[in-house]
């Protein structure tokens, strides 16, 4: 299903006026999805959930995003905002979720790259493989 819909260009996989038309035209009549969720025009709301989570592992975040952040070393984020931010969210104040989810995003992946192993490119009878 993913590759079906990467196939299509990505400036025919949206329009403003539909909700995912990919997915309505791959399962209108076909009784995989019943037509309420086809018909849908919004989202579902997943605000507390996520609040809920950024208090909860408030501490984690804290210590992810802190003075040992690799984005800070770097100089791609400034401590004290992301701090702020991950605060409001923890007291569930709204914030910029989309960010501060790509900060963490952004920091785990950082930090994984020290600790992943080496990977290299060979051409193997006429293909490329990864080792």
């Amino acid at each position: 299903m993913i590759r079906a819909c990467l196939a299509v260009p990505a400036d025919e996989r949206g329009a403003p006026n539909t909700y995912k038309p990919l997915l309505a035209a791959a399962f209108s009549g076909s009784r995989v999805l019943p037509d309420f969720v086809l018909d849908r025009t919004t989202k579902g709301g997943f605000n507390a959930l996520a609040y809920a989570g950024l208090r909860d592992n408030a501490p984690v975040l804290r210590n992810l995003l802190g003075p040992t952040s690799q984005l800070t070393a770097l100089g791609l984020v400034t401590e004290q905002p992301v701090a702020d931010a991950l605060a409001r969210a923890a007291a569930g104040r709204p914030t910029a979720q989309g960010a501060l989810h790509l900060v963490v995003a952004a920091e785990v992946w950082l930090r994984q790259q020290s600790t992943a192993p080496a990977s290299w490119w060979e051409k193997v009878s006429g293909r490329v493989a990864a080792a």
